[in-house]
């Protein structure tokens, strides 16, 4: 580029390669003259030389672009097309004239660029186009077409009938990076992915389609096909051929397209969702179904016709008539489906949930909800779930929940509300309401020998015999192991109630065969009547009362509930509730009666009798709390209480009068037998009293021993090797035979107050003769219990019999008392051989 003085950059020799002499630099100063702009590039566009005419076009000097980038200079949306040229015009002598947009000092001009090769470097001339084409597009339309066919962001192209590239524009370049020029002459399937080549085949034979003359000519066809970009990538476009074969200013197949990639883009998206949206609604457990506002079938899931049983084809038909004639005819109320569905069709925006019910037992739920599209509702949306399993779980554990596992009766809970709400119904109408409470009589004797397997069989059996015997509406129950009970509401009268429980009396009592055993069970029924505002605990209360009631009378029978009963109970309570911890309070009293030596006369022993000093009804007697405290459990604490103490007494006794002390009797309850910690808890006070352990005698009764005789086994051989003597108290009562009496290790027989008493009579005497002998036989001393005068004394002397109590021998006495009595007597001079035992 010159100077003022019209030097040039490259010095006065011009572009690179010419003479500074002759006729090489003419030509620069012709170059340098040109009115078109010239310029020299290298092979990455840098700019190496250029004229005055370009420095005037890019308003640059030739200092400011010698070195710069030449593409630099080219529109954005022509830089792709221009570096192509300049690639392609290195095989070319002269290049194909190209139309590009570039930045001037007046802004983007459009210029004609031609280029051709200069050794290694391009030669280029640019001449300006603005004007003249402005002025052409101004007065010429096919000028104006020609330049918006050019610049349009769309392809077109002119083909041969055999598909073969005549021209085409300029966006084949911007689009997919191809010359132009290259693609002329050959077939439009060198640019079409070979897999599309059969589609665009077969649109070149439809669009040329033979027809008679005159015709019209086919309409254009328009295929997706992806296009093979310079860059090895593909890009998917929508071709459109038009046959103007027989136009003449044409003669041949017009073809046009556009960059379909965000079309191609969006669409995959769309079946993706799609094709997930189908196997999500396929693989739900629910039955989908999609109405339009019209209530027209316009969709739905394999599901729905599998769960409401559709035959193939019903959906398929469109026919809403046909599907609603099928699901109908499955409900139990298709009145209320039909106007739930009437009902939603009629409030569009409504949503809805609900249970339908099916003949054959199926339930569903159903929810429905409105569809839109861009917020406006289309359509309804249903969907069904069988919750038949769900349902039948729910019904059997709720029937688990109130019922009984082993008799199918109802349970507690379920009894005690039914009978809250009879009583409810009782007080707001009136009429008669009973409750019976049931329990089998020595129902432990079958678990205890039979085992827990046979037990449940026959409160099976009872139960079935229970219901047979009620009227229909009574409510049977098992409340928890042999109790049962009944409730029997709208009784016509009281004594319907009686009659029942006469007739389950009868009922229960037919023999059961359990292994192999035939039995007869029994109950004992206890009838309480419903009075206005009585509640289930009342009721269930006072029946149990009445059946304790029976239970005392005799077993096996029915009481009716009085309001004495409750006043015995409660009194019953209070005395129990006295009873516990009498012993801590100093209630409970030891008395001594003394033991003699009918021979001599001498006292050998003391047995220990507790009396309660109750703090209102005075001094009870044993026979008035014994038996109720065995009964509670409170015999453990009030036995230990006495033991305690009688071996505390026995060592003051030791102190008083020596080693010659009589020794002291002391009653074991069966409880206490059993329990296998007395043996310890006897050691333990011997050591504490330091009494000797054969002072010590302890009483058992003969029934404690048959109740369980080897646990009794076990622990009387524990007390007879600690040294502590063994009395078989009551002896003749408890039905015991010899050989389980000869197996126990025991010293003493005392022979029951019963057979004392009448002794004095031919068959009494020869009994009590009978008991001694078999003493003397086994070993043991026999001592006689209740002796009430001296004929009796005299008696059992004769007898042979070792020792005797009564009160004719002596009364009970307290402690102080026992004392006086010991230390008047003074060392006893007893032969201690007459109450050892011989083992």
């Amino acid at each position: 580029m010159a100077d003022d003085s019209g030097s040039s950059i490259a010095g006065e020799t011009g572009p690179r390669g010419w003479g500074a002499d002759g006729e090489p630099a003419a030509l620069a100063a012709v170059a340098t003259s040109l009115p078109d702009a010239v310029l020299v590039v290298d092979a990455l566009a840098r700019v190496g030389w250029c004229n005055r005419a370009a420095e005037r076009l890019f308003g640059l000097t030739a200092e400011q672009a010698i070195g710069a980038n030449g593409l630099e200079f080219i529109h954005p949306d022509d830089l792709q097309l221009a570096a192509l040229a300049l690639t392609s015009v290195q095989a070319k002598e002269v290049g194909t004239p190209l139309e590009l947009r570039v930045r001037s000092t007046d802004g983007w001009k459009l210029v004609e660029m031609i280029g051709a090769p200069l050794g290694d470097d391009l030669l280029l001339s640019v001449r300006d186009l603005t004007e003249r084409r402005r002025w052409e597009v101004a007065g010429d339309e096919v000028a104006r077409f020609r330049s918006l066919m050019q610049n349009a962001a769309s392809v077109t192209m002119l083909l041969t009938r055999e598909g073969i590239v005549e021209s085409s524009s300029g966006g084949l370049t911007r689009l997919l990076g191809i010359d132009q020029e290259w693609l002329e002459g050959r077939p439009l399937a060198d640019v079409v992915d070979e897999l599309d080549q059969p589609i665009l085949a077969a649109a070149l034979r439809s669009v040329q389609i033979a027809r008679p003359e005159r015709a019209p000519a086919p309409a254009p066809v328009t295929i997706d096909v992806r296009l093979c970009h310079a860059n090895g990538a593909t890009v998917p476009f929508a071709l459109t051929l038009t046959d103007l074969l027989d136009d003449p200013t044409v003669a041949g197949l017009v073809v046009t397209g556009h960059d379909i990639s965000d079309r191609v883009a969006a669409e995959s998206d769309l079946r993706a969702a799609n094709s997930v949206l189908s196997a999500t609604l396929e693989s739900t457990a629910d039955g989908i179904l999609v109405v339009d506002h019209a209530g027209r079938i316009t969709s739905s899931n394999s599901r729905f016709a599998e769960m409401w049983r559709l035959p193939p084809g019903v959906l398929d038909s469109r026919d809403d008539n046909l599907a609603l004639a099928y699901v109908l005819e499955q409900l139990c109320d298709p009145e209320a489906f039909v106007a739930k569905v009437q009902g939603l069709y009629e409030e569009p925006e409504a949503h809805s949930h609900d249970t339908l019910e099916f003949n054959d037992g199926r339930v569903f739920e159903r929810d429905s909800l409105p569809q839109r599209i861009d917020g406006l509702v289309v359509g309804r949306v249903w969907s069904f779930r069988d919750v038949s399993e769900h349902r039948r779980l729910q019904n059997e554990l709720t029937h688990q929940a109130f019922h009984d596992p082993l008799t199918g009766l109802a349970n507690q809970a379920l009894f005690r509300d039914r009978v809250d709400h009879a009583a409810t119904r009782l007080q707001r109408h009136g009429g008669h309401l009973a409750v019976l409470f049931i329990d089998l009589d020595d129902f432990k004797t079958v678990n205890d020998s039979l085992g827990h397997s046979a037990g449940d069989r026959l409160l099976v059996i009872v139960s079935e015999r229970l219901s047979n015997c009620l009227r229909a509406g009574d409510t049977a129950a098992r409340l928890g192991g042999d109790e049962f009970a009944v409730l029997m509401d709208e009784l016509r009268d009281a004594d319907e109630a009686t009659m029942v429980a006469e007739r389950i009396i009868a009922a229960l009592q037919e023999p059961v065969v359990l292994d192999s055993l035939q039995i007869s069970p029994t109950a004992s029924i206890g009838i309480a009547y419903g009075s206005s505002g009585a509640g289930s605990d009342e009721m269930l209360r006072n029946a149990d009362l009445a059946m304790y009631t029976a239970k005392a009378g005799g077993k096996n029978c029915a009481r009716v509930f009085a309001h004495e009963m409750h006043r015995a109970a409660v009194e019953r309570l209070d005395f129990e509730a006295h009873l516990r911890g009498a012993a801590e309070r100093g209630e409970l009293v030891v008395h001594y009666q003394p033991i003699h030596e009918l021979r001599t006369g001498r006292i050998t022993a003391l047995e220990a009798l507790v009396r309660w000093e109750h703090p209102e009804r005075g001094c009870v007697a044993p026979l008035a709390f014994i038996p109720f405290a065995e009964e509670t459990g409170l015999i453990d604490e009030i036995g230990q209480h006495v033991l305690v103490a009688a071996c505390e007494e026995a060592r003051a006794w030791k102190a008083a009068v020596g080693g010659a002390a009589p020794a002291i009797s002391v009653n074991v309850a069966p409880r206490q037998l059993l329990d296998p910690r007395l043996p310890d808890r006897v050691e333990a006070l011997l050591d504490q009293c330091g009494l000797d352990a054969d002072r010590l005698i302890l009483e058992i009764t003969e029934g404690a021993l048959m109740k369980d005789p080897a646990a009794a086994t076990l622990g009387l051989e524990r007390l007879s090797r600690l040294g502590v003597r063994l009395a078989v108290d009551d002896f003749g009562t408890g039905y015991s035979s010899l050989a389980y009496l000869q197996q126990f290790p025991v010293d003493l027989l005392k022979i029951d107050r019963s057979f004392v008493n009448n002794m004095l009579t031919r068959p009494g005497s020869l009994l009590v003769q009978a008991i001694v002998q078999i003493s003397h036989t086994l070993g043991l001393v026999a001592v006689a219990e209740g002796v009430e005068n001296q004929a009796q004394a005299d008696a059992l002397a004769t007898f042979g019999c070792d020792l005797a109590q009564g009160f004719h021998l002596g009364r009970p006495l307290d402690a102080a008392s026992t004392r006086e009595l010991i230390s008047r007597a003074g060392p006893a001079a007893a032969d201690q051989a007459a109450i050892a035992t011989s083992r």
